[in-house]
């Protein structure tokens, strides 16, 4: 600084001191005066520069390096030409992340310094297999000819999961626990389309994946077909824990339907088909118990009637007896299903009112039914001495012998000959009684110019 005094006192000595000169003349009215600088003019812009130069000096020689503070350097990580990289490993767990650093330098060269002039990068030199590592955050400047020192960086390190990323194909179920079917409905097991799904992911964490659902989340009743979309799609391990690992992926554009299949509910009643009653008999009267007495099915046939009775099999009167217990498979329509699971239905004879008698039908009460035309028809059976009559008991203690009738029916025969024909028995003004057993009448055809003896007949109807 002395120095610079001295040469500006040395300039001023070396400058001639200036001549009186005369005064110039008084310009025109009309015209304006000329401006003059000041004579130490040139010596103002020397100033200037002087002081420039005296700064950049101290600058560098009393303030040489300053340490400086960045915020929020963004850190990223690259696998690209490392051992890592051939074993085809990812990083799993990387999200975004900045670091704080602090530099040191010249500062004419780190003075104006921001987050864009550093580069921060993640070394990946150590990994070589899966695993989680702790590793380093390397940071330096991006401009080469800076010479710019790290001090220091926070967090100086970053642990990082690898693993192979691969996919995982599962089928897809469905879960709906708050859709139901509408009174007299039931619901099907619901489909999902597509049904299956593409997981990708790090190999370690697919396979816990042991189930994938496609889950319905509202509230409602269903009375038709109805087709829904999946609110979520959720994975489960083995021991059916929701996994939420993020670094498990799907094709987010990808839209899951759940179908579901509506069944009617109808209440099947049974039927023992009873064939060869007489005419007066009331088959519906027979004290007949099914076990189980109904059953409940569904059927995709949502037209169907809510009850129907079903025949499970076919008997003739004469063969039911008191206590007698029979098995008849449950005949089952395509399609449906039998909730209660059922295959058999027990069918027994008998009430505690019902019991058994022995009457004799003597040979004036057997008739004959559809004599063949042109011919003559004798009863050769004089009698019948036991026959087993079933009913209520008030019935059976009111029935009288004579109104006990067997009848033969003739319409299969048209040629001469014998014939043991089993006979029907009917028992007059008692509807709820019945013959068990099988009681044969002897029979003789022959032509009318043959020697007969009378029979009687039951009058032919018009």
């Amino acid at each position: 600084m002395e120095e610079v005094r001295n040469n500006y006192q040395g300039e001023l000595q070396r400058q001639p001191r200036p001549q009186r000169q005369q005064r110039p003349s008084r310009p025109p009215k009309n015209q304006k005066p000329k401006k003059k600088h000041g004579a130490d003019f040139g010596l103002r812009i020397v100033a200037v520069i002087a002081a420039i130069i005296v700064w950049f000096i101290l600058s560098i020689t009393q303030y040489p390096t300053i340490n400086r503070k960045i915020s929020d350097v963004p850190v990223s990580i690259s696998l690209e030409g490392t051992i890592a990289k051939e074993k085809g490993l990812s990083a799993l767990n990387f999200n975004d992340l900045t670091v704080d650093v602090e530099i040191q330098g010249m500062n004419y060269e780190i003075g104006n310094y921001s987050a864009d002039d550093l580069s921060a990068t993640v070394d990946v030199s150590k990994v070589t297999k899966e695993g989680q590592y702790v590793l380093d955050i390397d940071v330096k400047s991006t401009h080469a000819s800076d010479s710019c020192k790290i001090v220091s960086v926070s967090p100086s390190t970053i642990a990082v999961e690898f693993d192979r990323i691969t996919e995982k194909k599962l089928p897809v179920s469905v879960e709906a626990p708050y859709i139901s079917a509408a009174d007299g409905y039931t619901l099907s097991d619901p489909t999902v389309t597509p049904n299956e799904i593409v997981l990708h992911g790090p190999e370690n964490s697919l396979e816990k994946v042991a189930k994938v659902a496609a889950k319905i989340n509202k509230t409602t009743k269903i009375s038709e077909d109805t087709v829904l979309k999946a609110d979520e799609i959720v994975l489960y391990d083995k021991d059916q824990h929701v996994i939420t690992d993020t670094s498990i992926t799907k094709d987010d554009s990808q839209t899951f339907t759940v179908n579901f299949m509506l069944n009617k509910k109808k209440t099947v009643k049974f039927k023992l088909d009873v064939t060869g009653a007489p005419e007066n008999f009331d088959v519906s009267s027979l004290p007949i118990t099914y076990t189980p007495s109904e059953m409940t099915v569904i059927t995709s046939k949502l037209n169907d009637s809510d009850v129907e009775t079903r025949v499970i099999g076919t008997i003739p009167l004469s063969q039911l007896r008191l206590d007698q217990t029979m098995s008849f498979e449950i005949p089952q329509s395509a399609g449906e299903v039998n909730l209660g699971g059922e295959s058999k239905v027990e069918v027994k004879i008998g009430g505690d009112d019902y019991t058994t008698e022995i009457f004799k039908i003597s040979h004036d009460q057997m008739i004959t039914k559809n004599k063949p035309e042109g011919k003559t028809v004798t009863v050769e059976t004089l009698s019948l001495p036991a026959v087993t009559i079933i009913g209520p008991r008030s019935e059976l203690e009111s029935i009288q012998e004579n109104d006990l009738v067997a009848s033969v029916d003739l319409s299969d025969i048209n040629k001469n000959g014998s014939y043991a024909k089993t006979a029907t028995i009917s028992i007059s003004g008692h509807s709820k009684v019945w013959c068990f057993g099988s009681n044969e009448i002897q029979v003789t055809v022959s032509d009318k110019s043959e020697k007969t003896t009378t029979t009687r007949e039951e009058p032919q109807s018009d």
